[in-house]
């Protein structure tokens, strides 16, 4: 069964063309239930997504995780993509500011808890284990130790 050419048909268009360079489409099924799920993404990689209503409108959010680069957004019915904050472990600094690594460093260590913790309490992660290299990349943004005495910003 083809989603219906109203908001769920946008929304599976707008999802197509956005993932065309990977041939990604939507579960028909998943689609018309406004069922969860997840779907392999390039070659290692792992694209979860949810349905949901703000403020009366109906959207898909999606979170997909690649080694190259990970891609959060919403796309609404009427086919609107808005962009959300990604698990970014980037941050850049002043060399000739005291202190502003330090700074610099915790306010993404922030953000990137906040979008995690987003993102889990969603249950967007809930029905597949995540790739191992975001665990990874997780652990040591949130857990970064400084095991041998050396300045992690030299």
């Amino acid at each position: 069964m083809m989603p219906d050419e109203t908001a769920l048909g946008k929304i599976h268009d707008a999802f197509a063309r956005r993932f065309s360079h990977f041939g990604l489409r939507l579960p028909d099924q998943n689609v018309c239930e406004r069922e969860k799920g997840s779907m392999p993404y390039g070659s290692s990689g792992r694209l979860y997504y949810i349905f949901g209503k703000d403020e009366g409108r109906e959207y898909l959010e999606y979170y997909a995780c690649h080694r190259m680069g990970d891609d959060h957004a919403r796309i609404y019915e009427d086919g609107a993509i808005v962009d959300l904050d990604e698990l970014s472990s980037i941050f850049c600094y002043s060399l000739g500011i005291p202190g502003d690594c330090e700074r610099k460093e915790a306010e993404m260590q922030g953000l990137y808890r906040e979008t995690l913790t987003d993102l889990v309490e969603k249950g967007l992660f809930e029905d597949e284990p995540v790739p191992s290299s975001l665990a990874v990349k997780s652990d040591l943004v949130l857990h970064r130790k400084d095991t041998d005495g050396s300045d992690p910003s030299a």
